[in-house]
């Protein structure tokens, strides 16, 4: 009967329809005279009300989830239409546009589309055009690294192009030779300062300058700089460095993976207890071990703390020797992995 009710709640409005039928039904028994059946008929009104009433919130329920989905639809519609309909004027516009027209002007307009996978099939020309227009503009006054952006909008535009695959390479040289007027004495510094920490054996931080000149070097390979002078010298000075310390970093690699291996063998560090700052897993082990465990009496220990590969704790306590007489105790416990593995006077 629970799942019959439940089953028709879950019905929603009709479920309501069907449980006043069955509330109409369960009155008519009751009211029947000399009727046999009236607490049955008192139980299935009581049973039909609470389904009128579960049915009708779920109605309520499907009905706000149908209208919020049917409003999601609406607005994804909407966002769509706007879309298409932004599309649709860029492209006209930049149609419109004269070839003779300033550049700028339908850069502006094709950057409105925002990624270039955006922009619609038959603007992708013109907007190539138009980058192309504007890069080789940028470059004339002499500003490759504006004109690096744009030339490589263009190229991707037309693929094919062999005048803007040509223009973004030359764009790219001069861009390059003009960060490396900054870059270079960068470089040359990093270097000096990987130096000195190698003199103060400080090997990470000389690693760490080091990585950084290599870093810069490398964004110049492929380009004429890196056939430079100064930049091979610089090169070469890096290379000089890094086999110099390169022994001490990997004995210092070593060193780590070596204190990473004790740290997974030691496992979670031991908690003393805020009771009485004793080890829970010195006690279980003491009493495993001890003459009379029940005469095991906790006096002092330390926070555990690493040594090597173990969690090392001083623990002192009381308890019974072989001879009956309770005596104090203080011995070293090495813990792994949440137990104790050895014990030390």
């Amino acid at each position: 009967m629970l799942a019959f009710m439940g089953a028709i709640m879950r019905l929603g409005y009709p479920g309501a329809v069907l449980g006043l039928c069955a509330l109409a039904g369960s009155i008519a028994i009751f009211r029947k005279k000399d009727s046999k059946h009236r607490s049955a008929a008192v139980i299935g009104a009581i049973a039909s009300v609470i389904v009128v009433f579960g049915a009708v919130g779920n109605g309520n329920e499907s009905s706000r989830k149908a209208a919020a989905m049917a409003a999601s639809i609406e607005e994804a519609r909407q966002k769509a239409e706007a879309s298409r309909a932004h599309e649709e004027d860029m492209s006209e516009r930049i149609a419109a546009l004269a070839t003779s027209s300033a550049p700028q002007e339908a850069v502006d307009l094709c950057n409105s589309f925002g990624d270039l996978r955006d922009i619609p099939e038959k603007s992708r020309a013109r907007c190539g055009e138009a980058y192309l227009a504007k890069g080789r503009e940028s470059l004339a006054a002499a500003k490759p690294a504006e004109a690096v952006p744009l030339l490589e909008r263009a190229s991707a535009l037309a693929p094919g192009n062999a005048d803007a695959a040509t223009t973004l390479s030359s764009a790219r040289e001069l861009r390059g030779k003009e960060d490396f007027k900054t870059q270079g004495p960068e470089v040359s510094a990093k270097l000096a300062r990987a130096l000195a920490h190698a003199k103060a054996k400080e090997w990470e931080e000389a690693e760490t300058e080091l990585n950084a000149a290599d870093a810069t070097l490398k964004a110049f390979e492929g380009l004429e700089v890196a056939k430079s002078k100064e930049w091979n010298t610089l090169a070469g000075q890096a290379a000089q460095q890094r086999k110099r310390i390169q022994p001490r970093l990997e004995k210092l690699q070593l060193q780590r993976e070596a204190q990473k291996l004790m740290v997974e063998m030691r496992g979670e560090k031991p908690v003393n207890s805020s009771w009485d700052g004793s080890v829970p897993e010195v006690e279980m082990y003491l009493k495993k071990v001890m003459n009379d465990p029940d005469s095991y009496e906790h006096v002092s220990s330390t926070v555990p703390v690493p040594h090597e590969a173990y969690w090392l704790v001083k623990s002192t306590f009381r308890g019974k020797n072989a001879f009956g007489g309770k005596v104090l105790n203080t011995r070293y416990f090495f813990i792994q992995q949440r137990q104790v593995v050895r014990m030390e006077e």
